[in-house]
């Protein structure tokens, strides 16, 4: 009904949808064609009195084709777009940076051409969907929590390494009620790998050893929800500079997550808050600071996002809406040497509203501490300890009582207690 009222407001007497993402949103089912990526390779085609599914129909079980036919969505055979999109009564809505040039050549009249109105509306998720992805992310926090606690406690002649560190965390998530996969390919970088900020471990297996740091950016996709956290270990002795760095890092996270802004912000204008503590150093991380994420879907999701300039490829740069979920990941990457990012998915929310308008803050959505073996306190404001302290307190009420071990719940109070505690 919402595409439909669009597709009104513009005068298109139908909307082709190529983006597999946007697909399985709008008619709301999964699949696993795609590692990491719940989606099915299909096509969607809506117009104010139809809507068509074209799928290899073969692989789509009794059930969901009983519900799609409920709600009005007839299966047909992938490549039927093409036929039907030559008949088509225009004009036909498309989305040009994706669509492919077949089906555009195919219509019959000058397409209507134009962001797909989806992109905004699965980036607002519902309340139905923030409270899966609430319970998405404390499964997810018990699991690299457990992992946590193993990787701190190794002993020296544990011969484990960054692949059997990443092969331990998915381990744990498979405990998860819920869980089905990865979404997407867990980093697991030790010392100077994790200065490439998308190393995947492999062709190399690095051992772990009781010194510097292991940088794991990792996520599960939950029948709940999506998640994606990274974390930064420290595995034992470290420079001053790493933790210098670390810490500095820590800071432009908290200084992100903890603001408060007007409605009508984009991430251009907050992402100064995560860059600053690095930038105050003339040191940059030369990536976004953060990522939309979707819900049970693509890990990254366009339009919300936060970096410093636009990238329009990206497409990252909208307002922010309350109901988005991105990624906060600041990070500093020394090549040869070594690599940090600190991350968080957070939640955009209404704040307060008053005559200068709407306020909006960020909710945070992921509940793991943060190793205090990294941080100098010295280098951190009182009000970014406090937020640290909370934080720490949220992740053990919120994670101790899903935890089995006892051990693993005394460390946990231990290592997210007050942090001049």
């Amino acid at each position: 009904a919402d595409v439909r009222k669009v597709m009104a407001e513009e005068g298109a007497k139908a909307h082709i949808i190529t983006k597999i993402d946007e697909i399985i949103w709008l008619y709301n089912f999964r699949a696993d064609d795609i590692p990491c990526f719940p989606a099915a390779l299909s096509y969607a085609l809506i117009t104010p009195e139809s809507a068509s599914l074209y799928i290899d129909e073969s692989r789509v079980d009794a059930g969901t084709k009983k519900q799609l036919a409920d709600a009005g969505v007839e299966l047909k055979p992938y490549d039927r777009i093409y036929e039907d999109a030559d008949v088509l009564e225009g004009p036909v809505m498309i989305d040009p940076s994706f669509v492919n040039s077949r089906i555009a050549g195919s219509l019959p009249t000058q397409p209507l051409e134009m962001p797909d109105p989806i992109v905004m509306m699965k980036a607002v998720k519902n309340e139905a969907e923030l409270a899966a992805t609430r319970e998405a992310h404390l499964k997810d926090g018990v699991a690299v929590t457990e992992f946590m606690y193993w990787l701190k406690n190794l002993p020296a002649d544990a011969g484990e390494t960054e692949v059997s560190a990443a092969d331990y965390l998915r381990d744990r998530r498979k405990e998860q009620e819920g869980y089905f996969e990865d979404s997407f390919a867990t980093i697991s970088a030790y010392k100077e790998n994790a200065a490439m900020m998308h190393y995947h471990p492999g062709a190399v297996d690095v051992s772990l050893k009781q010194e510097g740091m292991l940088l794991v950016d990792s996520g599960g996709q939950y029948m709940d929800g999506t998640t994606d956290i990274t974390r930064t270990f420290v595995l034992g002795p470290i420079t001053d500079e790493e933790k210098k760095w670390f810490t500095k890092a820590l800071r432009g996270h908290i200084r992100l997550e903890k603001a408060k802004f007007l409605h009508g912000c984009r991430g251009l204008n907050l992402d100064i808050l995560a860059r600053g503590p690095m930038w105050e150093e003339e040191i940059d991380y030369q990536c976004g600071t953060g990522h939309g994420v979707g819900h049970v879907s693509n890990v990254h999701e366009a339009p919300n996002g936060f970096r410093w300039k636009i990238v329009p490829e990206r497409n990252d740069s909208c307002v922010l809406e309350p109901g988005m979920i991105t990624s906060d990941e600041p990070g500093v990457y020394e090549e040869g040497k070594f690599g940090i990012r600190h991350e968080n998915e957070i939640l955009v929310k209404a704040a307060g509203k008053n005559r200068y308008g709407q306020f909006l803050e960020f909710e945070p959505l992921t509940f793991v501490p943060f190793d205090r073996d990294g941080i100098d306190a010295a280098l951190m404001t009182e009000d970014e300890i406090q937020w640290l302290d909370d934080y720490h307190r949220d992740v053990y009420d919120k994670i101790a009582p899903r935890l089995k071990d006892e051990s693993i719940k005394a460390w946990l109070k231990d290592v997210t207690r007050p942090l001049r505690g």
